[in-house]
């Protein structure tokens, strides 16, 4: 947890190593405390937050980002950098609301983090500079979040092959690999005695099975219509990962319709209505 202690102490530390002839053994040694905050906690976050690097040798200096945050204008303008920064590189959980909007974000902060955003005037206010920094706040939460579904949709895919090379003996092709509009992410074989081919549909969320959710898109669900054999890998990533194995006509009755003009283009289904069709990995 950040507080504005720790925040402003992260600033003076940035002057001290500024400054120079600052280690890791003598920071140990001379500032258990900056200002009202606890050493260690301060370097820790200033080191996360990419402000402050380590030396071979040991000694402390700032970063291209360090060095920005030295030339902000005004300590309250800094805290606002600061913030930016700590959302992107340490993201606390109340972040992930900043899409929704301020008020939603902020009712659920504790008031330590409240206090940080009261401290640099982003409580209030439709200011151009403030509107701006909740914009750039949302960009950023957005960004991680994106990396983040796409780092588990390759890991899951990753595990889709591996499975179906285990399976059935024979290289399958990783499609997403060479394009992302196929339809599928996987082509693989019915078993290991058929040339007959297979469209695999690799789904993957890190969340626990009764929260996960996948997205089905138009394009994913016509290909799967004309498709002879397509089945959808469900992927559960964890310590333990966990897949399920769902045929197409299984997830026919989760697709919407379109009406009228209407058409749809996403939809969202959530892993748990396909329990039934877990899979022993080996």
């Amino acid at each position: 947890m950040f507080s504005v202690g720790i925040l402003y102490s992260s600033q003076t530390l940035l002057e001290l190593v500024e400054k120079g002839e600052l280690t890791v053994a003598n920071f140990e040694h001379d500032f258990k405390r900056i200002e009202v905050a606890d050493g260690p906690t301060v370097l820790d976050l200033s080191q996360k937050c990419r402000w402050i690097r380590l030396e071979e040798g040991g000694s402390l200096c700032l970063t291209e980002r360090g060095v920005a945050l030295r030339s902000v204008g005004t300590a309250e303008f800094c805290l606002r950098e600061q913030l930016l920064d700590v959302i992107s590189h340490s993201p606390p959980a109340w972040s992930k609301k900043i899409p929704l909007g301020r008020s939603e974000a902020l009712k659920i902060m504790p008031d330590e983090a409240k206090q940080c955003f009261r401290e640099c005037g982003l409580t209030q206010g439709i200011e151009e500079d403030v509107v701006s920094w909740w914009d750039q706040a949302g960009q950023s939460v957005r960004a991680v979040r994106s990396k983040t579904n796409h780092d588990v949709g390759r890991q899951a895919e990753k595990n889709s092959v591996d499975f179906e090379r285990r399976r059935t003996g024979k290289e399958p092709l990783w499609q997403a690999i060479e394009t992302n509009v196929a339809g599928y992410d996987v082509l693989s074989f019915l078993d290991s005695e058929s040339t007959e081919r297979t469209q695999i549909e690799v789904k993957g969320s890190g969340m626990r099975k009764s929260e996960a959710a996948f997205f089905l898109t138009r394009n994913e669900w016509r290909t799967a219509m004309k498709s002879k054999h397509y089945i959808f890998h469900l992927w559960l990533i964890h310590e333990v990962p966990k897949l399920f194995v769902v045929p197409a006509k299984a997830v026919e009755p989760f697709v919407p319709e379109n009406r009228l003009s209407g058409k749809w283009e996403t939809a969202q289904l959530s892993f748990k209505e396909f329990d039934s069709f877990a899979c022993d990995l080996p």
